[in-house]
């Protein structure tokens, strides 16, 4: 059964959004506050309660204006801009959230948050008002305005609008949030998204289980989580506050507390490595036993001279690794560092791999010029990478992931289980597991659990992998052809530790005569990323052919090239239509083939475009739609590189001809101008018709189709002589 054509593109009209009920982000924000009062209040502290009830006593209508304030971006508003229409009474809402403490005036804490709040034009009259003419500039632009005001403006003589507020209670709203979401969410747009359509939720249960047991689990998550959070938003005061109360940061108390400390200990000690703060780097990495860490420490105190201790080290991590990253590398710098030898295994095994060369052409698609090298030599070849692994995985396991009673899921948003997350997936289900591996060495039992699988829950959203036909079409290809225990091997690792199996698988599968082999594409200056280097030794070790193909560009001779010209009735694809395409097809400096037609482009031809093209409404009123010639035009291009004077033009217009009738349009790119401009440097003008004059080409019906792609394929033969030669 082939499942291809499930996922085709098929062009619709844009969907409609629903229109949303008029309280619906209040339903939602309540909906959010009773879910976490049920399933965490056990890690509630007071601040936590006190903002519970303080919001059940407010108002409807200021509960419904704080769900807005916290719904927006920031936390300095301007009340002149809310307008809200289901909320009657403005005024009295916010003199009730002002009572409660869930909105109160700026203090000098806030002033920068204040101007950055402040229009453009409301900011330059403050400025005037405080500052001489000469000491800023209006058309400065508005973040080099705000500098201006916090460095010549005190605070204390602003007189900021009297409508600026802030929100208050934030941080206690924060924690709430984070125990239901799990992460750190600066608004509540999750919930509109999914009531929109726009984001799809799984429902695989109703009855959620508390992510923490107790209160300082909670707390210490919580913290390791704001803190990453901060670093990424590049708060540098909160970053520089974390590495200075490094001591008093809270114990690790659970799997999802430890890896988040064990992330933020390295994020802040990279930084501090850019900074040339070593002493603090080494410090940070210290504190954390992970992989990244260790690596980093062993680094540092090598290039120090500290080398027994590195030795000793590196030993204690060949003998007991964190996992397979990590026994790499120790193994790989032991041996290079302490054994002499020469070179690292990355290099070793991309001198072992084949090298490819294959045309220059295809610099930006590497992957999938190795697809058409393989396939010339017989191979049925598929672009697999992470997703079919992730696939059979996830469908293999739905059952234990997804609808087994003890399935860890903390709310509706998630889709990836914890347990996949805190590595204790294996340990919860490995009797169900080891069953299911077992049928893996049956095909037929296999196909049967999967086609429950695929036709119970298909297009349920999950965040291991994406329903696709074609994906499990190359599923079923690949448990027809790879050995059973091989299989076996490749989820059981995935199944014990999914966070350090589920990426870093190679590119291509390659099938051939029953056999199996994956290849990773490595184009000139690729390196090969730790996790990469570890699937392929994996791969190897299952006994599944692995091997790492490297491309080195060059230019063939065979390569077939189609240059296109196309005349159309204005500048912009999708707005403008085609009236002509003209194409040649060449071959060994040669023209092999042509193709040329007028299309009627479903518009009036502007007057000075029939001028300019000589083609008139008359010409094209009985010629072909392009649906009509599309087959015939693709047939032509076959596996060509596309060639054109301004290529994105040329290519920009039937590709989105293509995209008109719901096909793709995807092919190689070479542009004749820039590749002139590059080989050929030194003249006034790269325009076809000058560089046709300059080089004594034919353009005797310049702005026709067929005409232009001759003159432009005429250039290319001079381009790939160029190309050759250097």
């Amino acid at each position: 059964m082939s499942y291809a054509n499930s996922n085709i593109r098929k062009r619709s009209n844009p969907r409609k959004l629903p229109d949303l009920p008029e309280h619906y982000y209040h339903t939602n924000f309540c909906d959010m506050l009773t879910f976490v009062e049920a399933r965490y209040g056990h890690v509630f502290e007071p601040e936590h309660l006190g903002f519970l009830d303080a919001f059940q006593s407010l108002p409807h209508g200021a509960q419904c204006l704080y769900v807005r304030i916290a719904g927006r971006k920031g936390r300095v508003f301007d009340t002149q801009k809310f307008h809200y229409p289901e909320i009657s009474d403005l005024p009295a809402a916010l003199r009730a959230l002002e009572q409660l403490g869930f909105i109160k005036s700026p203090t000098q804490d806030h002033y920068q948050s204040c101007l950055s709040a402040m229009t453009k034009p409301d900011l330059i009259t403050l400025m005037a008002t405080h500052i001489c003419a000469s000491g800023f500039k209006r058309s400065w632009k508005k973040d080099v305005l705000v500098d201006a005001a916090l460095a010549h403006i005190p605070f204390e003589v602003t007189a900021l609008p009297s409508n600026f507020i802030i929100q208050g209670r934030a941080k206690a709203l924060r924690y709430l949030s984070y125990l239901h979401f799990g992460k750190i969410e600066d608004n509540l747009q999750s919930f509109t998204l999914r009531d929109l359509g726009i984001r799809k939720t799984p429902n695989f249960k109703t009855d959620y289980s508390a992510r923490f047991d107790t209160r300082a689990e909670a707390r210490a998550a919580y913290f390791y989580a704001n803190g990453l959070h901060n670093f990424r938003t590049g708060n540098a005061t909160d970053v520089t506050d974390l590495i200075d109360t490094l001591d008093n940061w809270p114990a690790p108390e659970c799997d999802i507390s430890t890896s988040s400390r064990d992330k933020l200990l390295q994020k802040l000690g990279g930084m501090s490595e850019r900074l040339d703060d070593i002493e603090t780097a080494l410090k940070l990495y210290d504190l954390s036993d992970a992989p990244l860490c260790n690596e980093r420490v062993i680094r540092i105190r090598y290039k120090r001279g500290d080398k027994d201790w590195c030795r000793t080290r590196l030993e204690t991590l060949i003998e007991n690794p964190g996992s397979d990253d990590e026994y790499n590398f120790a193994e790989d710098f032991y041996q290079r560092k302490f054994k002499k030898k020469r070179t690292s295994q990355v290099t070793d095994i991309l001198r072992q791999g084949e090298v490819l060369d294959l045309d220059e052409a295809f610099k930006n698609e590497p992957e999938r010029a190795a697809q058409r090298y393989y396939a010339a030599q017989g191979y049925e070849v598929y672009f697999t990478e992470n997703r079919i692994w992730r696939t059979l995985f996830g469908l293999l396991f739905w059952e234990e992931l997804y609808c087994s009673k003890t399935a860890t899921l903390h709310n509706s948003f998630e889709n990836v289980p914890s347990s996949l997350k805190t590595g204790t997936f294996y340990t919860q289900f490995k009797t169900e597991i080891e069953a299911k591996l077992k049928t893996l060495s049956s095909t037929p039992n296999t196909y049967i659990q999967i086609l429950k699988t695929v036709s119970q829950y298909h297009g349920t959203p999950n965040g291991i992998f994406r329903w696709s036909g074609k994906t499990i079409d190359l599923v079923k290809t690949l448990i027809d052809v790879a050995p059973s225990e091989a299989l076996v091997d490749i989820l059981r690792r995935m199944a014990q530790d999914y966070k350090k199996t589920r990426d870093g698988f190679p590119d291509l599968m390659l099938v051939k005569d029953a056999t199996l082999r994956f290849v990773e594409v490595k184009a000139c200056g690729d390196v090969i990323r730790r996790n990469q280097l570890t699937r392929i030794k994996q791969l190897r070790s299952a006994g599944i052919p692995t091997d790492i193909a490297r491309i080195d560009w060059v230019i063939d001779p065979n390569q077939i090239y189609v240059v296109v010209d196309v005349e159309t009735t204005g500048g912009r694809p999708g707005l403008h239509r085609m009236t002509e395409i003209g194409a040649v097809k060449i071959q060994n400096g040669q023209i092999i083939d042509e193709f040329q037609t007028l299309l009627n482009p479903e518009r009036s031809i502007p007057p000075f475009i029939t001028k300019l093209t000589g083609i008139s409404n008359e010409m094209v009123t009985k010629a072909p739609f392009f649906a009509d010639i599309a087959e015939s035009f693709s047939n032509f291009m076959g596996d060509a590189i596309f060639a054109a004077h301004n290529v994105n033009f040329d290519y920009g217009f039937i590709s989105a001809e293509y995209a008109r009738i719901g096909q793709k349009f995807k092919h190689a790119k070479i542009c004749t101008c820039s590749s002139m401009r590059k080989h050929y440097p030194g003249y006034r003008s790269y325009s076809l018709k000058n560089l046709c004059e300059a080089f004594h080409i034919n353009l005797d019906s310049h702005h026709r189709a067929l005409c232009d792609a001759k003159a432009a394929a005429e250039l290319l033969f001079l381009v790939n002589d160029k190309r050759a030669d250097e």
